[in-house]
Order: structure tokens, then sequence, then C-alpha cells
């Protein structure tokens, strides 16, 4: 927290100090901020700020990367193919071990990526029920949903 806290004062310093404080200024002070505090983490308390930072980033590329494809897909199988040839499927996604900030932005990246939906969150937190407009091995797509997106989403969560 205190790598946070410093990292949003640098910012505003950075935001003041310009002839005309702009929003590009308050985010290239929190870059050189997070500049500032990467290369002098030795000398802060033991946290995991720039690790966390960092898998956020990579969070949000791939999460837009599969946005981006899964699109494409979606966009593939209205065009070319035919209703009676998908294999739509409603199957289980456990969640075990999450907590509810985590099946909540899992459970949002997977219905804003097309083709996929939440359609319920079980009432002990423990599964989800998803929807996948064409798949003829459920547990190959919820194995890739652990493998790209629940695995991201950990790795700046904890």
């Amino acid at each position: 927290m205190i790598a946070f806290i410093l990292n949003v004062l640098v910012a505003l310093i950075w935001f003041f100090l310009g002839n005309e404080p702009d929003g590009s200024r308050l985010l290239v002070g929190m870059v050189v901020g997070y500049g500032m505090i990467y290369l002098f983490r030795g000398a802060l308390p033991p946290q995991s700020y720039t690790r966390r930072v960092a898998a956020f980033f990579v969070f949000a590329f791939v999460f837009l990367r599969e946005l981006v494809v899964s699109n494409l897909q979606l966009a593939w199988i209205v065009l070319t193919r035919p209703v009676d040839s998908l294999s739509p499927a409603i199957f289980t996604y456990s969640v075990e071990g999450l907590s509810r900030l985590e099946i909540l932005l899992l459970s949002h990246a997977i219905s804003l990526t097309p083709g996929t939906a939440t359609v319920d969150v079980e009432d002990d937190f423990r599964t989800l029920r998803l929807h996948s407009i064409d798949t003829k091995d459920p547990e190959a797509t919820a194995r890739r949903i652990r493998d790209v997106v629940e695995t991201r989403i950990l790795a700046f969560t904890r």
C-alpha cells in the first residue's frame, strides 16, 4: 500500500509542476512514479506492488487479445456455419478457492468475450455455470479459461 501511495504522490507532484496540467501529465506521472518505485524497490518494505502492476497490464493485454480473437471467431461462425452444425453447451466451472472479487473479475471477463457467457454463480460461490455457443469439449474450454484468464487474474490479485 505504501508503494501505491508513493506512486500517486509522485504522479500528483508531476501533474501540478507542469505548466498546463491535464490527464496525459497525470498518466505520465503515474508511469514515472512506477519507474521510480521499481528502481528503488529494495529501499521500500517488501511488497509485491511492482509485480502486481506488471501482472495487471499483462492481463489487460491478454484479455484484449482474447476479446479480438473471440470476436473474429464468432463472426466467422455466424457468417459461415449453419446453425445445425453448432454445438452449444452449458457446463460448470469450478471457482473453489477464489475470492469473491476474483470470481467477479473472472465471470465478467468470460462474459465479455463473445461466444461464452456466465449464466449463473452458484449460491455457495464454488461454481460458475457457463454457456458456450460452440464447443465440442467443455473440459477443453474450461481448461483454456483457467490457463488464459484465471491465471492472469490471480497473478495481479494475489
